[in-house]
């Protein structure tokens, strides 16, 4: 299921780079600084949760389910074919900008293990707030 959202998710990537809507740094930045961070933390049912504010998913539906549905219609469709695979290709190296393949994968792994850290904690934060609700 997850490689599924995440084939979903880069069907769109790829369309956008192919109408040169955005480039794959920006696209890359994109991901990991909206979606990617808040998914981090609670999943996109979670989040829109939120987005409904004290009414929660209830309001959000009553409010965004049909300019979600109608945006769906937006989303692109591509092919990888050797053009966009080559802009693609292109985007990606300069945005690596000489880093190795080991470089990158440390680089990442070290942010993915802090990443759980901090997570890990605000389970054991929201454990300790459970203990103190059975207690008091």
């Amino acid at each position: 299921m997850a490689n599924r959202l995440q084939a979903a998710l880069y069907r769109e990537v790829a369309y956008l780079i192919d109408q040169d809507v955005v480039s794959v740094a920006d696209v890359d930045a994109a991901v990991c600084m909206g979606p990617g961070l808040r998914w981090a933390l609670m999943g996109p049912n979670l989040i829109y949760h939120l987005g409904g504010g004290p009414c929660g998913i209830r309001h959000f539906f009553e409010q965004f389910a049909g300019a979600t549905t109608a945006g769906w219609a937006n989303l692109g469709s591509t092919e990888l074919g050797p053009e966009l695979q080559k802009k693609i290709m292109d985007g990606v190296l300069e945005e690596v900008a000489g880093r190795s393949f080991e470089e990158l994968s440390q680089e990442r792994d070290a942010l993915i293990l802090g990443l759980l850290e901090l997570i890990s904690r605000r389970g054991k934060a929201e454990m300790g707030a459970a203990r103190r609700d059975t207690v008091a």
